[in-house]
């Protein structure tokens, strides 16, 4: 089959996901009453329920259809493209760019350490010329003193690599300690890496095969929350292969992955060069900024799910509560006001991302949040209340079946080889994780609206 040919059966996939969506939306209700009949043994009375009624159950009734059937499913269908098309295209070459890790930090003396090692293994597995740069941005703990002992220690373990720490007299914030880096950079492409995160070994040499395949591209990898038995970082893996591995892979189809993570990524050095030097970033979401300016210069950004970085992640409901209220900010921030003109931009599939989150993250925020409120209240009025609990709690195990398959879907994208099912397990805890990110949504939105902008300390 034809290169044309194959990618016309692979866009035909997206019509799969909507059919299912129609077909149960369509079905279902007639299934709930015949197993209400059968198995419950009970049968609905006779009566004519509100006109607002039917309306606010029909109308949430097909929202929650669409988007955990249609939406999932089509986000999977160009998730599974995208890396199919990866795996097609790529052909690794024998080409070494030179590397320069730039790592910010300030007041990271627990993970610096971890993190530093990290970065020299995996630049040590790759055969062209690195150097590491550990911005100190400040710190008025010990960091600047583990980083300099690391790399002393790492620097004779791995001659062949360069590495140095630069030092701010004050806190000057992570875009100027980015900017510090960027600015002493000798490599042709800049690898970020927060404080708090280490790369796997195999890390930089995937993203190096990555570019090298797909030039002119910034790239960015999976980021796993640490290993633990917290319950928060638990619910933020499962959080975090359906928004990585799934949704991100998605965004990297039309190459408009919105988000280069801080965590891991790798960008041509002379396109950040100048965005640092040349753009004041105002948002408390740097990352996001930085990467629609990306876009705005016209360059691709892509995802691959097989670089992979670990970081330390929210581990108290108020360090969570803290970063979501930065992550939803900043986004606003920047899509209402910065990058604004990306919203109805020449390059369509940017907007629609943007549009996308716009609707259904903050949207679905809110109708989230209006469901939760009305529940009671469409309680109150159904005509037979015993049927509308019945036909709720058969929806409530037929979404947890879906989301179940939908989970174990975007584990195989995210982690393949690595044994990460235990965590299916958690599923039925999730909703505790989608409530704080509802709840901080519309925070976030509250607060922009009254002119906060955000900031990375409340």
């Amino acid at each position: 089959m034809s290169k044309h040919s194959l990618s016309k059966v692979y866009y035909a996939l997206f019509l799969l996901p909507v059919a299912l969506a129609v077909v149960s939306w369509s079905l279902f209700p007639q299934f709930a009453e015949l197993v209400i009949v059968t198995v419950f043994n009970y049968e609905a009375t006779k009566q004519q329920p509100p006109v607002f009624w039917s309306f606010a159950t029909q109308t949430l009734y097909a929202w929650y259809t669409f988007l955990f059937i249609g939406l999932s499913g089509t986000l999977m269908t160009a998730a599974w493209i995208s890396t199919k098309k990866v795996e097609r295209e790529s052909k690794p070459r024998k080409c070494y760019p030179s590397i320069s890790f730039i790592i910010p930090a300030y007041n990271e003396e627990k993970t610096i350490q971890q993190c530093i090692s990290s970065v020299f293994k995996s630049a040590s597995r790759y055969f062209g010329v690195s150097e590491i740069i550990v911005v100190d941005d400040g710190s008025d703990d010990y960091t600047y003193e583990i980083a300099w002992a690391t790399i002393e220690i790492n620097r004779k373990k791995y001659p062949n690599i360069r590495g140095k720490i630069v030092r701010h007299s004050a806190n000057l914030g992570k875009i100027e300690a980015l900017k510090t880096g960027v600015n002493k950079a000798l490599g042709e492409f800049v690898a970020i890496v927060d404080a708090d995160s280490s790369w796997t070994s195999s890390t930089l040499q995937t993203l190096i095969n990555y570019v090298n395949a797909f030039p002119k591209t910034a790239v960015t990898g999976y980021v796993h929350p640490q290993d633990g038995e917290n319950p928060y970082v638990l619910l933020q893996q499962l959080e975090y292969s359906q928004g990585l591995g799934v949704f991100r892979c998605a965004q990297s189809l039309p190459k408009t992955v919105l988000v280069v993570s801080g965590a891991i990524g790798l960008y041509p050095a002379e396109a950040l060069r100048e965005i640092l030097n040349q753009k004041k970033i105002r948002s408390v979401t740097e990352d996001l900024e930085i990467t629609l300016e990306l876009h705005r210069k016209g360059l691709d950004v892509r995802y691959i799910n097989a670089a992979r970085s670990r970081t330390w992640a929210p581990r108290s409901l108020s360090s969570l509560w803290r970063q979501r209220l930065r992550w939803f900010t900043g986004w606003l921030h920047n899509a209402l006001d910065i990058h604004r003109d990306l919203l109805f931009n020449r390059k369509a599939s940017v907007s629609l991302w943007l549009l996308y989150s716009l609707i259904f993250d903050y949207g679905g925020a809110l109708i989230d949040l209006a469901a939760l409120c009305a529940l009671p209240f469409i309680f109150w009025f159904a005509p037979d209340r015993v049927f509308f609990l019945l036909n709720l709690l058969l929806f409530g195990l037929y979404a947890f079946v879906v989301s179940f398959v939908c989970l174990a879907v975007a584990f195989k994208f995210a982690y393949k080889r690595y044994s990460k099912r235990y965590l299916l397990m958690y599923l039925p805890f999730y909703p505790i994780l989608r409530f704080v990110n509802v709840c901080a949504r519309v925070a976030s939105g509250v607060k922009y609206f009254l002119g906060d902008r955000g900031n990375w300390y409340s």
